[in-house]
């Protein structure tokens, strides 16, 4: 039987062995409740799994590649993709609205758009994933849909100390272009890298930088040429 749900198996870039498991991440506590559908299982315990994995997934991809962060920057980073507004986002990408099964009343009510309802139908949908595939599994859809979102935010978001981002918002709004960064060298043994980089703004060179990693480099390039651009 024909899966009504290949759309979102191919935009999520994963295809289900069971296909129950995502019936169920779709189905509202709604819909059980009406008469008819008492025995259905809805998406409330997959929500509660999900939850756990897209933090544990955010967490890993910050622990990996923010390694100029402190503890409480990542948190704050974390839940720009895994508060309620952030996951809402996701499950509106993912048109999941119009797939969830829901009781009359809540479909009336307009629950295709709820926030609360993406965002926990997002959750479920990825606590079926894992649950399906495992973390390697779960790990190829949150690359997919939510590392963007999160890189997005690792070079706009003002909510933290982003010399990255108010440099690029300074550059943009004196000359409407951005700067760019070059790595310059490399030094050290392979577990103990320092990186120099360069960062430039109209083909003159601002600052430059070191850092254990790549990114590390070009933030310490930022903050000096902030320095720079805030005494000139």
């Amino acid at each position: 039987m024909k899966s009504p749900y290949k759309s979102l198996e191919k935009t999520l870039g994963y295809r289900f062995k069971s296909k129950d498991r995502l019936t169920t991440a779709l189905t509202h506590p709604s819909y059980r409740n009406e008469k008819g559908h008492e025995t259905c299982a809805d998406n409330q315990r997959l929500e509660f799994l999900g939850d756990a994995v897209v933090g544990l997934l955010a967490a890993e991809h910050l622990y990996a590649h923010a390694n100029d962060m402190n503890e409480g920057d990542m948190t704050k980073f974390r839940s720009t993709v895994t508060n309620r507004s952030g996951l809402a986002r996701v499950g509106a990408a993912w048109g999941i609205g119009e797939l969830l099964r829901m009781g009359r009343g809540e479909a009336r009510s307009g629950g295709a758009s709820k926030e609360s309802n993406l965002a926990d139908a997002v959750e479920a949908v990825l606590g079926a994933v894992y649950e399906d595939g495992g973390h390697k599994a779960a790990a190829k859809v949150f690359s997919r849909h939510f590392v963007p979102r999160l890189e997005h935010r690792l070079v706009q978001s003002p909510d933290v100390d982003n010399p990255k981002g108010t440099l690029q918002e300074f550059t943009q709004r004196e000359r409407q272009t951005n700067p760019e960064y070059t790595i310059l060298e490399e030094t050290g043994p392979a577990h103990d890298r320092t990186y120099l980089a360069s960062v430039t703004w109209d083909g003159e060179e601002l600052a430059r930088g070191e850092g254990a990693s790549k990114r590390a480099a070009e933030v310490d390039a930022a903050r000096k040429a902030l320095a720079v651009l805030q005494t000139s």
